[in-house]
């Protein structure tokens, strides 16, 4: 089991599809496909079930998927101790984050670590829930997790970087006095644009109109988070929001309304309880001794 076929196998078992993973690894469709051929005819399996339109995991390919993770991880941690990544010249960190989180507090650390260490590339990923964010971090596919901090963090390393407060945003010309905070109950009467069931912010609405006996009213429920603003700016209905996204969509034309009392979250990186790469733990000391100011 070579580290070039584990990979390939690793493609084809995330993306489900021999097309999409020989894109991904930038080789022929065919070439991938023998490799597989290869791999399987050495290890006496079928590791793939290939009715239906996908390639699902079989269950040997099932049983090597963790092992082969860890080979490549291995393998991964040699290159690394061989090259000038102790140096931070050189490496990469892939990084998971709510969405609302990679616009603040993520997009401003990348800046500056970037600043720092412009030979290391960072990729992000943005699951929907915080859930979404833990699991790719337990599992590996990601050395941090940005999110909002919960009990599904367990088992996980925790560094908090502070409290976000959100805001409601509403339409331009909204009549009202925009420096009275609102009360709960009087989000009863407002129409809500709302990201899909479960994910962070549609939690954190439900969980403090629920707290008063009742429920938000929903007028729009979209899983286009770039689009919320933009609906709230054509009258579509008002949105909870980070402090610093509420912030944007003010200077943009929206009018903002605090809360009493204020609906938070506290927020934060998560990690696995081992050793993180030179780069992640870079990012991470760089966030924990200077964390953004939490609105």
């Amino acid at each position: 089991m070579d580290e070039r076929r584990l990979r390939y196998f690793l493609a084809v078992a995330d993306t489900e599809s021999v097309t999409r993973a020989a894109r991904r690894l930038h080789i022929t469709q065919p070439s991938l496909s023998q490799a597989l051929r290869s791999l399987e005819a050495e290890l006496g399996v079928q590791l793939f079930d290939r009715s239906g339109g996908r390639l699902r995991l079989s269950d040997a390919g099932t049983a090597l998927l963790r092992p082969a993770q860890r080979v490549l991880e291995s393998v991964a941690e040699a290159r690394e101790a061989l090259t000038d990544v102790g140096a931070l010249r050189s490496g990469s960190v892939r990084i998971a984050t709510l969405a609302t989180l990679a616009v603040d507090p993520v997009a401003g650390l990348i800046g500056r670590f970037r600043a720092a260490h412009p030979g290391v590339r960072l990729s992000v990923v943005e699951p929907e829930t915080a859930d979404g964010v833990a699991s790719l971090v337990r599992s590996g596919s990601a050395e941090l997790g940005a999110a909002h901090l919960t009990a599904t963090n367990v088992g996980l390393v925790v560094a908090p970087l502070g409290v976000q407060e959100l805001l409601l945003v509403l339409p331009p010309g909204t009549p009202g006095d925009p420096g009275r905070p609102l009360s709960r109950t009087e989000l009863a009467r407002i129409p809500f644009i709302v990201s899909p069931p479960g994910t962070s912010t549609r939690t954190l609405l439900e969980q403090a109109l629920g707290a008063v006996g009742i429920a938000p009213e929903i007028a729009v429920e979209t899983a286009a988070r770039e689009s919320v603003v933009a609906l709230v700016l054509a009258g579509a209905g008002a949105a909870l929001l980070p402090a610093p996204l509420a912030a944007e969509a003010r200077r943009r034309g929206a009018t903002l309304r605090a809360l009493r009392p204020a609906i938070t979250r506290p927020i934060g990186l998560l990690h696995r309880d081992r050793p993180l790469s030179t780069a992640a733990a870079a990012f991470l000391a760089l966030a924990v001794d200077a964390p953004p100011r939490a609105t």
